[in-house]
């Protein structure tokens, strides 16, 4: 099983960072989704978390906690969901092959706006688990 980390990245606003997957993916072309990476070697989730920050928007986030995590048996990987601040920059799509389109919403905007079929397995799963987000504020 593959560990994924899941950046959550968090406003001020109580908006987070919503990122739509390349249509050059294999997994989910187009799908809207977190950024994530996965974990490589004996790299620390926190450690992902940052790299993966920096690598895909150019960001760099102070990782807060690890708020869910979970299998995705179909797919092999198991997904940690991790609270970030961004301590310096703007995200930006700095890799187009991974990224096609980034936006700031609310959860509660962000399930309404879009459909369980045009969304990543994970956020599927926090829909129904909306204790799991609802109070995520950062600290």
């Amino acid at each position: 099983m593959k560990n994924h980390a899941v950046l959550v990245i968090l406003n001020e606003n109580k908006e987070v960072l919503f990122v739509q997957r390349s249509m050059k993916k294999k997994t989910l072309p187009g799908a809207w989704s977190f950024p994530s990476g996965t974990i490589e070697g004996k790299e620390s989730v926190f450690a992902t978390i940052i790299r993966e920050g920096n690598e895909e928007l150019g960001v760099t986030l102070q990782p807060i906690e690890i708020f869910a995590e979970k299998e995705l048996s179909e797919f092999s990987v198991k997904l940690s969901f991790v609270l970030c601040n961004i301590v310096k920059g703007t995200p930006v799509i700095a890799e187009p092959e991974e990224i096609d389109n980034i936006t700031w919403m609310t959860f509660q905007d962000f399930f309404y706006r879009f459909s369980d079929n045009v969304i990543g397995h994970g956020l599927v799963w926090l829909r129904q688990h909306p204790q799991l987000w609802n109070n995520l504020q950062l600290r």
